[in-house]
């Protein structure tokens, strides 16, 4: 029997099985492709994550100079509030003599330390008392967490503060929940019935007024897709979801949906996450946030642009209480705390304060020394903890004393265009503290700390000085130097008169004075007596690098350096001639908080510690009775040792001062190089003074060494005289370099000089 031809129906059936199975096949293949891609986005790194960049940990213990104003201050640089009465972490309130705060909880590497209610109490400029509330129990000292300096950007401009989903107020998550997706934990990626209710309410609006994408269909929309509106992109959305919550759970996809959710824009960095946002509108963690702001969070995941609650205040209030209305009408709040949360003014973050909470002058010196540090951008930006020894008190201090100084210096002396720079250091372990580049504050341009390349002037005598005491034929405080006219003639028959500043001259004159005094041509005739070769060594011991020519003039500061290189000169004398190299950063760890880098220790004895003493003698009398005495006058009880620097040209004025752990160089000049006619006494002395009355320091103690003693010479001739003998001056002296002391009829009426108990600790 002949078979027929089959019918169209069972051509049809058959057309279908075959479209049935290829559907199938892509299906299958488009499901293993779509899970590799999540499992490689999502398994792995999903983010690159900035690397934060961390200033020091703060420890302040019973009895430290500290005064009430100071600790204010700081913990408002941490962004504590001040209220009323204490309920949360990062608020702070003043009592009687003190402040009390809730210390907010932080992990620092290896240690985690829990929120802690602190009240510190005060007798005037030192810590009196330190008390934790809770347990009712004296502290001998708190500590408050490291300031965040930055956050350095990968290339992709997104930015994000990663949280854990156990570190996100419960709160939080129940709001977004309920706004965003009430099924969440019901469905399984989609939910077919919100997208066909959305559909049926758009439709019956005209317009898109719902949507009915699920929460998880938001994460890949944001982690795996365009911003393409088609339906084969939300066939892709819907497909991805569904695969994702197969693979993963509720818990993971949760906290990857509250660290993606864009909500907002800050000039061309992206907002992402609820971490960074709770920073970025309210200046606090997560866990600090209140019911209102926590509200405005969540609405605004619907439109960050539309409801940017700067500019568009109105719209953002409210998208806020409508949200609370909704959390109140599931019970999340009471109709008590409805009421008060809804009364709340809409209160954000400016963005004006936002620009000054960066330190672009700090930043460039953590990249530079980054640069070494870190081979790529991959392990840059894998959220790396960058610890430095930023000191956000002493930026802010530093950058208002540079700025005020000098318009008030401009405004007295009728000048324009005046620029400065300042650099802070940790004088032992060459941390450096701060930075300032410019007059105005948080300026990204040309950094005048690192970069301006200026002539050191007298900055550099106290290494003439120290060339000349490190000598063996006999040097001391009380050589007798000349002050008089000289020229000197080169090889080639140039000749060089330099001159005084004062263009005086005052004849013979002790070293110790002509130092304190700042006179060139003793300088000169020490420095050519000494040899100019035993200058530049030690300039290169003190951690000057570049190469340095051996002229003449250099013994007058022609020398160009940057005021952080003439920050790592000064130092090595503030260290008692240990030289540390400065640096920015002091450790760097990953996010998983494991060490990556870690300086070794580089603490060099460069300077006999009794060379350096007698230099650090000479340079306290600078500030007492020399070219900054007016120092001494603005602070009668404390001590100082610098030096002034003024070049003869009258283009640069310099100040370098140091107190028992902190030194500070000043430089003012014009980027033009014009002269500006300030001595560094009348120019960066005063912007030093300004630092130092912002803030509460401590004398420059140096124990006197072994080898040194105060001996007794003559005046007029500089020998080494016995006590008792006319015209004398107590200085100190290395003794197994003192020759013996010469002989002299002694006074019926002399009697030993008995020292005051403060010159017995001092022993200055």
């Amino acid at each position: 029997m002949k078979k027929g031809k089959p019918s169209w129906q069972a051509k049809l059936v058959s057309l279908l099985l075959k479209l049935a199975v290829v559907f199938v096949v892509v299906i299958i293949a488009a499901g293993i492709y779509f899970d590799a891609q999540i499992k490689q986005k999502f398994s792995g790194t999903k983010w690159q994550l900035p690397a934060l960049v961390y200033g020091v940990e703060h420890r302040y213990y019973q009895a430290d100079a500290l005064t009430r104003a100071d600790l204010i201050q700081h913990l408002s640089i941490l962004d504590y509030r001040k209220v009323r009465r204490l309920s949360l972490p990062g608020e702070y309130t003043t009592v009687s003599r003190g402040v009390e705060f809730i210390r907010r909880a932080y992990s620092l590497q290896e240690d985690s330390y829990g929120a802690q209610r602190i009240r510190v109490i005060f007798n005037g400029k030192r810590i009196e008392k330190v008390l934790d509330v809770g347990l009712n129990k004296a502290l001998s000292g708190f500590q408050l967490e490291p300031y965040l300096l930055d956050r350095l950007q990968a290339n992709n401009l997104e930015d994000r503060i990663l949280v854990d989903i156990q570190e996100v107020p419960k709160l939080l998550i129940q709001t977004l929940l309920l706004i965003e997706d009430r099924n969440f934990y019901q469905h399984h990626g989609v939910a077919p019935l919100a997208i066909l209710r959305a559909l049926w309410v758009n439709i019956q609006a005209g317009r898109t007024v719902q949507g009915g994408s699920t929460l998880t269909q938001q994460l890949v929309k944001n982690m795996f897709l365009t911003n393409e509106r088609s339906l084969w992109r939300k066939i892709k959305e819907a497909y991805l979801a569904i695969l994702l919550d197969a693979r993963y759970s509720k818990s993971e996809i949760l906290q990857a949906y509250i660290n993606e959710v864009y909500v907002g824009q800050n000039h061309n960095r992206s907002v992402n996450g609820m971490g960074l946002a709770s920073q970025y509108y309210f200046a606090k963690p997560l866990n600090e946030l209140s019911a209102q702001e926590i509200a405005l969070l969540v609405g605004m995941i619907k439109g960050p642009s539309y409801y940017n609650p700067r500019k568009y205040p109105e719209r953002a209030i409210k998208r806020r209480d409508l949200v609370l209305r909704i959390m109140t009408e599931h019970a999340l709040l009471t109709p008590k705390e409805y009421e008060a949360e809804v009364s709340r003014s809409l209160s954000v973050r400016d963005l004006s304060e936002i620009a000054t909470r960066r330190f672009p002058s700090y930043v460039d010196q953590v990249r530079e020394e980054l640069k070494a540090l870190v081979s790529n951008d991959t392990q840059l930006f894998s959220g790396l903890k960058i610890y430095t020894h930023f000191d956000p008190l002493a930026q802010s201090r530093a950058q208002a004393s540079l700025s005020t100084g000098i318009e008030k210096i401009q405004q007295q002396r009728g000048l324009t265009q005046l620029q400065g720079a300042t650099v802070v250091v940790d004088s032992k372990s060459g941390g450096i503290k701060a930075l300032v580049g410019d007059k105005t504050a948080h300026y990204a341009g040309f950094n005048r700390a690192l970069n301006a390349q200026r002539n050191i002037g007298s900055l550099i005598k106290p290494i003439v000085y120290l060339s000349a005491l490190q000598q063996q034929s006999g040097y001391t405080l009380a050589t007798i130097l000349e002050d008089k006219k000289i020229t000197l003639t080169s090889s080639l028959g140039n000749k060089w008169s330099p001159k005084n500043y004062d263009e005086k001259y005052v004849g013979d004159i002790l070293l110790i004075d002509a130092l304190a005094q700042s006179r060139n041509i003793p300088a000169v005739n020490l420095g050519m007596q000494t040899g100019l070769s035993a200058v530049v060594d030690n300039l290169h011991q003190f951690g000057i690098e570049r190469e340095i020519s051996a002229y003449p003039s250099l013994l007058l500061g022609s020398l160009t350096l940057s005021p952080l290189e003439v920050a790592q000169l000064y130092q090595v004398f503030a260290n008692h001639g240990v030289y540390s190299k400065l640096k920015a950063i002091k450790s760097i760890y990953s996010n998983d908080d494991e060490i990556i880098w870690r300086p070794k220790v580089e603490a060099l004895q460069v300077v006999d510690y009794e060379h350096a003493y007698l230099v650090n003698y000479a340079l306290h009398q600078v500030t007492k009775r020399g070219t900054a005495a007016s120092l001494q006058r603005a602070f009668p009880t404390a001590k100082f040792a610098g030096k002034t620097g003024t070049t003869n040209d009258g283009r640069d004025s310099w100040f370098v001062g140091y107190e028992q752990s902190e030194l500070a160089v000043v430089w003012l000049g014009r980027d033009d190089n014009q002269a500006i006619s300030l001595t560094g006494s009348a120019g960066a002395l005063q912007v030093f003074k300004q630092y130092q009355h912002s803030r509460t320091g401590e004398s420059l103690v140096i124990a006197q060494p072994a080898g040194v003693a105060m001996r007794y010479f003559n005046k007029q001739t500089g020998a080494h005289s016995l006590p008792g003998c006319d015209n004398l001056i107590m200085l100190p002296a290395i003794i197994d370099k003192l020759p013996t002391p010469i002989e002299c009829e002694r006074s019926e009426q002399w009697q030993k000089p008995k020292k005051s108990w403060l010159e017995k600790l001092l022993d200055w």
